[in-house]
Order: structure tokens, then C-alpha cells, then sequence
């Protein structure tokens, strides 16, 4: 069920969430898994970071644009049974990214929600996911100053204009109804950045898509579905909607195939 939160709601939830912040003496960010916002080769990246607990995968991924992170599931009177988690989060850090985007405007688009339904626990290396649409119902939020849903799509502003500062905590809230299990829910974004002042050239290519996986809640990797979470991660970083990508190379094939026919008859 789809509802709208009222302010005590939010300030509810602001409550009972707060034990998932852990801020570093420097304000550099919430410890866990992040998004690193760069610019690479005049295009747009994030580089997914992992500064918590180690999760299995290298603490900076080796692929761009893809990272999971884990609903966290709670219960109360007002709201019932709710999922949110606040990681990943985005940064600018100063450096090569910070002397691109100053002084630009920074926006994350929504392009689609899909899940992954039932994933094998220990995926082999030939597993194709195969992503499809949410169930009827269900809807995710994602909070960064304004809300987009699941339902709806749309852009969120990252920032009006970078600051010489940077930006070193970035917030973003992911919520759902209910307690998810047994699916992985897959985020498609897009990050865009033009200069704030109309009269600078627009210098900066958009991002390719970029993807937040959310993985259940649970006692065990198996139940938060751990394994399959850093596959799918690592897949979708190296092939890109892996639906729309299975569909061609088998129509090539077939393709070839008929050609070939043709000749031998």
C-alpha cells in the first residue's frame, strides 16, 4: 500500500533510524557502502565504496556505477511494517571531480525499478538475472530533499551548485512498505551535471546507468541474499540490462543462423 508520510512520520522514522548513522571526526560521510561522484574523461561516474565492515568484495569496487546495500526492516504503529535504508549515499570529494564540478548543478534521474525474483543464493558464473517489473503495489520512494517513487520516476537534485567545500555526505532515503524477502530490488539511475551559470559551457557527458541494488533484511547472508546481491552488483556494472542484452545476442544468433540456412539451401 501506497502511503503518503505526514512530518510526524518522517520524524518518526528520522528517530528510529538514526542508529544506521556512523559519521567519521572528519564529516566525510556514513560509514558503509557510498557512491564517490567523479568525472572521467569529461563523463560523468560513481565509484562505489564500501568503508564499513567488509562485505567479500573489495573495499572500492573494481567496476563503476553499480553497488547493494540492505533494507533495514522495522515496525510500528503508525506506519506497520516498513523497510528504508540510507546507504548508498553520494559524495563529491576535493580532487579532480571537485575541480570539474564546481560551481555545476548536479541532478540523479530515476529511470526504472526492477526486481529480482527468487535468485539463486550461490549464482554460477553463467547465471543471466532476469530483472522484471515490481508487483503490483508495491512501491519504493527514494528521499534526497524532494521524492521520487517507483511509480512516478523523476530527478532528484543532488545539488544546485557544487561548493568549493565539496560535498562530503549526500543524503538519500530508500523506503517500501512491508518487509521485502526474497528479491533484490534493482535502481536504474542517471547522473547529469550542467553549470549553474547559463553563460559556462556544458562540458560534462551524462552518466551511463547506474545501479542500487536493495537486498533483504536478515538474520544470515542467505536471508539478506548476500551472494546473489554481489553478483548481480558485478554483472549489471559489466553488462548492462541484462534482459534487453540476452534478447539481442540471441536474436544475433538466430539471425546468423537463418543467413546461414539460406546459403546452404
Amino acid at each position: 500500500m501506497n502511503r503518503e508520510f505526514t512530518l510526524l512520520s518522517l520524524l518518526a522514522l528520522v528517530v528510529l533510524f538514526s542508529e544506521q548513522f556512523a559519521f567519521t571526526q572528519q564529516a566525510r560521510g556514513h560509514e558503509g557502502r557510498r557512491f564517490l561522484i567523479e568525472v572521467v574523461n569529461g563523463k560523468l561516474q560513481v565509484q562505489g565504496i564500501n568503508s564499513g565492515m567488509s562485505d567479500g568484495a573489495p573495499a572500492t569496487r573494481p567496476y563503476t556505477n553499480s553497488i547493494h546495500d540492505h533494507w533495514k526492516n522495522y515496525t510500528s504503529v503508525e506506519l506497520g511494517d516498513i523497510a528504508t535504508s540510507f546507504l548508498p549515499d553520494f559524495e563529491i570529494q576535493i580532487g579532480t571531480a571537485f575541480v570539474t564540478l564546481k560551481d555545476h548543478e548536479v541532478v540523479l534521474e530515476l529511470l526504472s525499478v526492477k526486481q529480482w525474483l527468487n535468485p539463486p543464493l550461490m549464482p554460477a558464473p553463467e547465471t543471466i538475472p532476469n530483472l522484471q517489473p515490481l508487483d503490483p503495489g508495491e512501491v519504493i520512494r527514494i528521499e534526497a530533499g524532494t521524492t521520487v517513487t517507483s511509480d512516478t520516476l523523476g530527478s532528484l537534485l543532488i545539488s544546485p551548485s557544487v561548493p568549493q567545500t565539496g560535498i562530503a555526505d549526500i543524503l538519500v532515503n530508500y523506503s517500501i512498505d512491508g518487509h521485502p524477502s526474497n528479491e533484490i530490488h534493482v535502481l536504474q539511475f542517471r547522473l547529469s551535471a550542467t553549470p549553474a551559470d547559463p553563460n559556462q559551457p556544458d562540458l560534462i557527458n551524462d552518466s551511463d546507468p547506474i545501479y542500487i541494488l536493495l537486498s533483504p533484511d536478515g538474520d544470515n547472508p542467505m536471508e539478506k541474499l548476500h551472494h546473489a546481491s554481489l553478483y548481480l552488483e558485478q554483472y549489471l556494472a559489466t553488462v548492462p540490462e541484462p534482459g534487453s542484452f540476452a534478447l539481442a545476442t540471441m536474436a544475433a544468433a538466430l539471425l546468423v543462423g537463418i543467413r546461414r540456412s539460406k546459403r546452404l539451401h
